[in-house]
């Protein structure tokens, strides 16, 4: 199981659900998925769910529409609220569900949609705006051969989500809303989407030239989170322009040195659709910069 599983949301994190592959679970081998399925499949034909199941065993069943019309795309974000359930076959045929959590059952959690990711994306692609549904998840989707950290889930038990995608958003609306939020006005926004906003500036400061090294002190977040992803803290790190990724060399070529600025990229200019270590795939950036000083 990827470390990642409880990293998003606490103790019942929806990042397993999320970026979990099968190919990157460590289960007892194709047994444990086949019963999962079946308890799934038992379990909402009990419920009456008038649902289907993709190949990787993920059910999805709509319960209410919302009545919009917009449905997700690959690289947007998803606005969602849930309730945590697990599913356990008893000593006879019946499956019994259990609940876990409500913590997000009107708060708000986020999600990238990346369409190669099987798993809880499966369930949310099938839904639109306002929608609630129902998504079943075999163990390989979900907390696997280890279960939580907390104990509340068992090893090898598929679960029950009770959910109701709230919004869907794009990259720009994902960028241009926290700019607002955050009452942070760009002094440009360039062809590549970047918006650079000039903190601190200086017009006697030298221009950096493309052979230098430029000492940058700087601080990286993703746009749903406070907490550094990278930074230099007090301390400063070496560039040599074109040595980045493309939105962090085009911000930093418009520092002079002794400047600030907050930029916002979009994934485009950042780490695209792989993403990188804990950058999920399609995920905007924002890094407060320096320019300290150019040799």
């Amino acid at each position: 199981m990827r470390n990642s599983l409880q990293l998003i949301l606490g103790l019942l994190l929806v990042g397993g659900f999320t970026s979990c592959q099968k190919e990157n679970v460590d289960t007892s081998g194709a047994d444990v998925f086949e019963a999962d399925k079946a308890i799934i499949q038992d379990y909402a034909a009990s419920k009456g769910l008038n649902g289907s199941m993709t190949a990787n065993g993920i059910y999805y069943a709509l319960t209410k529409a919302g009545g919009s019309t917009v449905s997700p795309a690959n690289g947007q974000e998803a606005e969602f609220s849930y309730t945590l359930y697990t599913l356990v076959r008893g000593s006879g045929t019946a499956v019994t569900d259990k609940f876990v959590d409500s913590t997000y059952a009107t708060k708000s959690s986020y999600t990238y949609l990346v369409a190669t990711n099987p798993g809880l994306t499966e369930g949310l692609f099938r839904m639109r705006e306002g929608d609630q549904g129902v998504i079943l998840l075999p163990s390989d989707y979900a907390f696997g051969s280890s279960g939580s950290l907390d104990g509340a889930i068992p090893p090898n038990t598929p679960v029950r989500l009770n959910v109701t995608l709230k919004r869907i958003r794009t990259e720009d609306q994902q960028i241009n809303e926290y700019m607002t939020a955050n009452k942070l006005t760009p002094t440009e926004v360039t062809v590549s989407g970047l918006r650079f906003i000039k903190t601190v500036t200086n017009s006697n400061g030298a221009t950096p030239l493309g052979n230098q090294t430029l000492n940058v002190r700087y601080r990286g977040t993703l746009l749903r989170s406070s907490s550094a992803f990278d930074s230099t803290g007090t301390g400063t790190v070496g560039f040599t322009l074109g040595q980045s990724v493309a939105g962090f060399d085009e911000g930093l070529s418009k520092l002079k040195v002794g400047e600030k600025a907050t930029i916002i990229m979009p994934s485009k200019i950042g780490y695209g659709a792989t993403g990188r270590s804990v950058i999920p795939p399609y995920a905007p950036m924002r890094f407060d910069i320096e320019l300290v000083s150019a040799q």
